[in-house]
């Protein structure tokens, strides 16, 4: 039951709760990822929730206390400002990154994720699969697709950053 009640009143709300990660976060993206995050607590609660309007106000919560968490984070690590020549393309497009990065990269997709996140983002970021064929092919619904690809980039990307501090 509590099952049916977090996915239903998740599913109803999912518009809204992205609507507000969107305002807070400036970023669709990053709204992305925060209710999918929202959506992973709530599951791992779902037996503690007792009814539909719970459910919905820990939903909202969940999400906003995400963001808050996400801005402060960002607040916490200063960024250095882009210099804006080298980020613009030149007249054939946008430059393919290095081998060495691309290297670096790969190694890191290798050494910090399981061999299915590895194949999923794979399939998603290199072959250019949707999330429904993905999820087709994976026996997995596109909601969880969707979760292990976010987790899949955080957990590259937090690697490489903790790569880079150490250097």
């Amino acid at each position: 039951m509590a099952l049916d009640l977090l996915t239903s009143v998740f599913t109803r709300l999912r518009p809204r709760l992205h609507s507000t990660a969107r305002r807070l976060l400036e970023s669709d993206d990053d709204a992305d990822d925060a209710v999918q995050e929202a959506f992973c607590r709530l599951w791992q609660r779902r037996d503690r929730l007792s009814g539909e309007s719970e459910a919905e106000g820990v939903s909202v919560t969940t999400v906003r206390n995400i963001c808050i968490d996400s801005l402060r984070q960002r607040q916490s690590r200063p960024t250095d400002p882009l210099d804006e020549s080298s980020d613009r393309p030149d007249d054939t497009g946008t430059s393919p990154p290095s081998q060495e990065l691309v290297e670096e990269v790969n190694t890191l997709i290798s050494a910090s994720l399981s061999a299915r996140d590895r194949e999923i983002l794979i399939h998603r970021e290199c072959d250019g699969w949707e999330f429904d064929d993905i999820a087709e092919h994976y026996g997995m619904t596109e909601a969880s697709v969707r979760v292990a690809i976010s987790r899949a980039r955080r957990t590259v990307r937090q690697c490489y950053i903790n790569k880079h501090r150490r250097q």
